[in-house]
C-alpha cells in the first residue's frame, strides 16, 4: 500500500468521526426541543414554580421541624382553631393497634382532650403526648434511621416519670414500619395516615378553616407527599416526562457536575465573600491567601513543580470525597533557590500549635480535618450548604488570622526576602 493511500483513509476516519459529532450534536439538540414542547413539561415546571411556604423556609427536608408542625396540630389549644380534631383521629389510629390491651379507639370519645399537653423533645422524645390516663410517646423518623437503644431508653423514661399512667408509643416513618428494637410497645404509623387525615379534615371543616391554616395545612401535605412519599401529581409527572425523554435526561444526568466540582464553587464564592483571595486552583483543592500578606508572598520565577501561579506559601483546603473529610492547611511550596524556605518555615514555626513539616518539598507546618459526607451534597439545599462551610471557615478562622499576625509581624523581613 502507497503512502498516499494510508493517508486518504485516515483523511476518510476524521471526516466520518466528524460527521458522527454532528450528527449527534444535532440529536442531542433535537431531543431538547422535543423536550421543550412537551406540555407536561410546562405543567412541572409550573407547578414547581408555585409557592410553597415549607419550601421557600427550606424546612421541608429537616426532621425537626415536621415534629414541630405536628405538635401544633395536635394541640387543642393550638392556635390554628382545629381544636381536638385532628388529635382525636390521631388517638383513635393509634389505640386502634392489638399492642395496647388497657385501651381501645372507642375510648377517645370519652375523654377530656381540653387538658391534654403536648410536649417537644421532653428528655429528647420527638413528641410527648400527656393525657389524663394515657402517656403517648412519638418516635418521628423521617430521614435518620432508628438508633438501637434509642425507644428502649425512651419506654424506661415514660414507665419512670408516669407510673400510674397507661403507656403507648408510636413510631411515625414514611412507610408506616415496624421498630426493630420495640415491635410490642410503638405502633407503627405511617406519613399516608397524616396526609389521609388532613385531607379529610381540609374536605369536611375546610369552608370554617382560617385560610392561612387552611394554606399551612396543604402546603404541607403537598410538602409530606413530594419529599417524603414521593406520590404527589408532580411526582407522577416528573415519571412521565422522564420515560418519554428518557434518552436526553440520562444524558443530561450523567454528565452533570459531580459533588466535588459543585462544593468546590461553592467554597470559592464563600471565601471571597470574606475578602479572602483565591490562590492557585485545582479540581480537589481550594487555595487562598488573605489581603494584608498578599504583597508579603514571594512569587516564583523558575519552578517547575510548583503551583500554577507560582505562590510560595498558600492557605490550602483538600477535598478528600472518599474519606468523606476535608483538610485545611498552611503549605510553603517549592521554590526558587534563591527564596529563603528556611527563614518562611522558622517563621510560621513561632506560632503555637505550628510543627516541623514532614516531607522534603511541600511544607505543612499546621493541618485540620474535617468530616463532611460528600454524599450528602445532592441532598442538602444550597443555603444549608453555604451554612456547613460557612461553620468550617470559623473553624479554621482563628489560624487564617494567627498566620496573617505573623506574616505582618515579620513583614520587613519578608518583604526583604521577596526581593532577593
Amino acid at each position: 500500500m502507497k503512502p498516499f493511500e494510508i493517508s486518504n483513509k485516515k483523511v476518510e476516519g476524521v471526516e466520518q468521526l466528524s460527521f458522527k459529532l454532528e450528527m449527534d450534536i444535532q440529536k442531542l439538540k433535537d431531543n431538547y426541543q422535543n423536550l421543550l414542547k412537551d406540555e407536561d413539561f410546562d405543567k412541572l415546571d409550573l407547578g414547581l414554580k408555585n409557592p410553597n411556604i415549607f419550601q421557600i423556609l427550606k424546612i421541608s427536608k429537616t426532621e425537626i421541624r415536621h415534629s414541630n408542625f405536628l405538635s401544633w396540630l395536635l394541640d387543642p389549644k393550638g392556635s390554628h382553631k382545629l381544636g381536638d380534631i385532628f388529635l382525636k383521629r390521631f388517638l383513635r389510629e393509634v389505640f386502634f393497634s392489638e399492642r395496647f390491651k388497657n385501651i381501645d379507639s372507642v375510648d377517645v370519645e370519652g375523654m377530656d382532650l381540653s387538658k391534654v399537653e403536648v410536649k417537644r423533645e421532653w428528655r429528647n422524645i420527638d413528641l410527648l403526648l400527656i393525657l389524663e390516663k394515657v402517656i403517648v410517646c412519638v418516635e418521628n423518623k423521617v430521614y435518620s434511621s432508628e438508633s438501637k437503644h434509642q425507644l428502649s431508653k425512651y419506654w424506661e423514661i415514660i414507665k419512670k416519670e408516669f407510673p400510674n399512667h397507661i403507656h403507648t408509643g408510636v413510631f411515625l416513618t414514611p412507610d408506616g414500619i415496624d421498630s426493630e428494637n420495640k415491635t410490642e410497645e410503638f405502633e407503627p404509623i405511617s406519613y399516608e395516615f397524616i396526609v389521609e387525615s388532613l385531607e379529610r379534615i381540609i374536605s369536611v371543616h375546610g369552608e370554617s378553616l382560617i385560610p392561612q391554616v387552611k394554606t399551612y395545612i396543604t402546603d404541607y401535605t403537598t410538602i409530606i407527599k413530594r419529599e417524603i412519599m414521593k406520590s404527589d401529581q408532580l411526582t407522577e409527572l416528573s415519571k412521565k416526562i422522564y420515560l418519554n425523554h428518557k434518552e436526553l435526561i440520562d444524558f443530561i444526568y450523567k454528565n452533570r457536575p459531580d459533588n466535588v466540582i459543585y462544593l468546590s464553587q461553592i467554597m470559592k464564592e464563600e471565601l471571597n465573600s470574606r475578602g479572602w483571595l483565591l490562590g492557585s486552583e485545582s479540581k480537589n483543592f481550594v487555595r487562598f491567601l488573605t489581603q494584608p500578606i498578599k504583597d508579603l508572598i514571594y512569587i516564583n520565577s523558575d519552578i517547575k513543580e510548583g503551583w500554577s501561579n507560582r505562590e510560595s506559601f498558600l492557605f490550602e483546603i483538600q477535598l478528600q470525597p472518599q474519606l468523606n473529610k476535608i483538610i485545611f492547611k498552611t503549605c510553603i511550596s517549592p521554590s526558587d533557590g534563591k527564596y529563603n524556605v528556611e527563614r518562611l518555615q522558622d517563621i510560621l514555626l513561632e506560632i503555637k500549635g505550628f510543627r516541623k513539616p514532614w516531607g522534603q518539598k511541600w511544607l505543612v507546618n499546621y493541618d485540620q480535618n474535617e468530616i463532611f459526607k460528600f454524599d450528602n451534597v445532592d441532598s442538602l439545599d444550597e443555603e444549608d450548604l453555604r451554612k456547613s462551610i460557612n461553620d468550617f471557615y470559623d473553624k479554621i478562622s482563628p489560624i487564617v488570622s494567627k498566620v496573617e499576625n505573623k506574616l505582618v509581624e515579620h513583614s520587613e523581613e519578608l518583604m526583604k526576602m521577596k526581593s532577593v
